[in-house]
């Protein structure tokens, strides 16, 4: 499972990149302001140049009936409005108002300006709506997708989402978010009759006041500005307030049960956004500018699902609709889409069982042994027979792997590396060294190929050998468990890791490769890590008080360095009250392996 860091930087990026949408929106809507305000412009030029005297006109000239001819002209472009309106879908309360204005025989000089005025914000404002319209459609389809792309990616667990269609997509887009009911189809409406009604005043007022053309013009291109920076306000905050609800439908469908506050912080952050940052809700409490982004206009908070439990599991077993699949965490948006929502093929994405999700510290025993082996072979990468095995057993092992590979899920990459580039000159395979338990007897068999990374002899058999035959004094210092043995096996794995990653190659040399044996066969790298972890301690790694911090580990730890790194790993992980050395192992190897994504 993922850390909440990991959601945290995939919803802000995502979030991000809706709301690039939305400013990329705003700035071609700019460009669509400059053209009507320079449109007004000429109009009201060409009005006072035609009715003028002086740079000035009357309100009594301002009232004056359009002449034949100049009425004639009127109605050719009024046609034209019409024509446009008819091609480009104008709202048809307008379209209606046109169609009036061209049959009457009498109309004034100032209603014929404030026609063709209106007419640009007309067109300005039907290009608003479809754009916005189609903006969000966008903003929210593909929140909803990137989320649960997300979450499955995630989780590496993925299913089929219904795909969402335009009947769907009109509910949402009509579906008021805020608490005065108002749609965004409703906001721009408002803003226009505004923008309208201001802009004819200002019109009538400068003929009542006699005013030149350029301090009209500079009046109503000062009253273009005000509403396009409400434009922007708008557009932002309706993309952030679907991009949220996005969030919100896509949570909901996938059983998400909480969710977190998470504000972008900087010297532009709102206090309520600081506030709020780290908040936890309940999906319940999910209402978009109340417990949800966004909070004001031009918000840039998001949220993240927050997972307490084993969330991956529940969804996997109560996945209903159809078979579930491995989920790669390299797999792009596109083909995610193409094989989960557009109904493509999956050919290539392994099936999985409900029990093959890895969840962060809770285990579900699987219900047989057929489960018991998916589950561990999904793990490891490397195919697991647990033929003969009593299930109780299994679950153990399985246990054991499961608690490893949460604190290191990048070995399951390490072993499938080295599975992969087992054609490859000088490369073995590893996986993890397993064994064969009844209840009340130890019988030790190999389920596992285990490649001895260039040693001749086979190593194994001989460990596997001491290990029957002193298991009780010697193996596990509080009893031999089948959780202490994967946990044991695998931390082998992280030595064998950790000294891998130093050579950063996909093949190696004759050379490189005996030098990696050789390394690891004389334990250079678990001398390191223990001795790092005692000095930690406080402790000096030679003489009886680091004796004394690890000899409770057992006789077998002490066989060589490469055990005892071993034997502390499974102690720290699997133990209740692991030492305080072990610990410290764990601690380092940790910092040696980079950290876990």
């Amino acid at each position: 499972m993922k850390n909440n860091a990991y959601w945290k930087r995939r919803m802000e990026m995502l979030e991000t990149a809706q709301l690039e949408k939305g400013q990329r929106f705003y700035a071609d809507l700019e460009r669509q302001y400059r053209i009507a305000s320079a449109n007004i412009e000429k109009e009201i030029n060409n009005w006072y140049q035609r009715f003028a005297e002086n740079n000035q006109i009357t309100m009594a000239e301002a009232k004056k009936l359009l002449k034949t001819g100049e009425l004639a002209e009127f109605k050719w472009n009024v046609q034209e409005y019409i024509k446009y309106g008819e091609e480009n879908a104008l709202n048809q309360q307008w379209m209606k108002e046109l169609e009036n204005a061209s049959a009457r025989v009498h109309i004034s000089r100032l209603e014929a300006l404030k026609i063709q005025l209106q007419q640009q914000v007309e067109v300005l404002y039907g290009n608003q709506s479809d754009g916005l319209d189609k903006l969000l459609r966008d903003i929210y389809s593909e929140g909803y997708y990137h989320t649960a792309f997300e979450i499955q990616r995630g989780f590496n667990i993925g299913w089929d989402l219904h795909d969402l269609d335009s009947n769907q997509l009109d509910k949402i887009l009509s579906r008021p978010w805020s608490l005065d009911g108002r749609t965004f189809s409703d906001r721009i409406w408002v803003n226009k009759q505004q923008l309208i009604g201001s802009l004819q005043t200002q019109l009538t007022q400068a003929v009542i006041r006699g005013e030149s053309p350029d301090v009209l013009i500079k009046n109503l291109a000062q009253q273009m500005n005000v509403d396009r920076n409400k434009a922007g306000r708008l557009i932002m905050t309706e993309s952030a307030a679907f991009a949220s609800a996005a969030q919100k439908d896509c949570f909901k469908a996938l059983d998400v049960e909480k969710y977190e506050i998470v504000a972008t912080l900087d010297n532009r952050t709102s206090q309520i956004c600081q506030d709020l940052d780290g908040e936890v809700f309940d999906m319940k409490d999910y209402q978009v500018g109340v417990a949800a982004p966004p909070f004001h206009p031009w918000c840039r908070t998001t949220t993240v699902p927050y997972f307490e439990d084993n969330y991956g599991e529940r969804v996997a077993r109560d996945e209903k609709t159809g078979k579930t699949y491995y989920v790669p965490s390299n797999m792009k948006y596109k083909d995610w889409k193409k094989a989960f929502v557009d109904g493509g093929s999956k050919a290539g994405l392994k099936e999985i069982l409900p029990i093959d999700t890895i969840i962060k510290n809770v285990f579900v025993a699987a219900k047989d042994l057929k489960e018991a082996e998916a589950f561990a072979t999904n793990m490891l990468g490397s195919k697991v027979s647990y033929k003969g095995m009593d299930l109780d057993t299994a679950n153990r092992l399985n246990e054991g792997m499961f608690k490893t590979l949460n604190e290191f899920p990048q070995l399951k990459g390490f072993i499938d590396e080295f599975k992969v580039s087992k054609a490859k000159s000088f490369y073995g395979q590893f996986s993890a060294e397993m064994i064969r338990l009844a209840p009340d007897q130890v019988k030790i068999k190999r389920t596992l190929k285990f490649s001895n990374m260039g040693h001749k002899e086979n190593i194994l058999e001989k460990l596997l050998a001491s290990i029957e035959k002193d298991v009780k004094k010697n193996f596990h210092f509080k009893g031999i468990t089948p959780q202490h043995i994967a946990a044991h096996e695998l931390a082998h794995a992280l030595e064998h890791q950790i000294v891998f990653n130093r050579l950063n190659k996909d093949v190696l040399s004759i050379s490189e490769w005996n030098n990696f044996a050789r390394t690891l066969n004389i334990s250079k790298e678990a001398k390191s890590i223990t001795d790092a972890a005692l000095k930690n301690m406080g402790i000096n790694p030679v003489g009886r008080e680091a004796y004394e911090a690890y000899k409770d580990l057992g006789k077998y730890a002490l066989k060589n360095r490469s055990e005892l790194m071993a034997q502390a790993v499974a102690d720290a992980l699997v133990s209740d009250e692991p030492l305080q050395f072990s610990l410290e192992v764990l601690k380092e190897v940790k910092k040696r392996l980079g950290g876990v994504n």
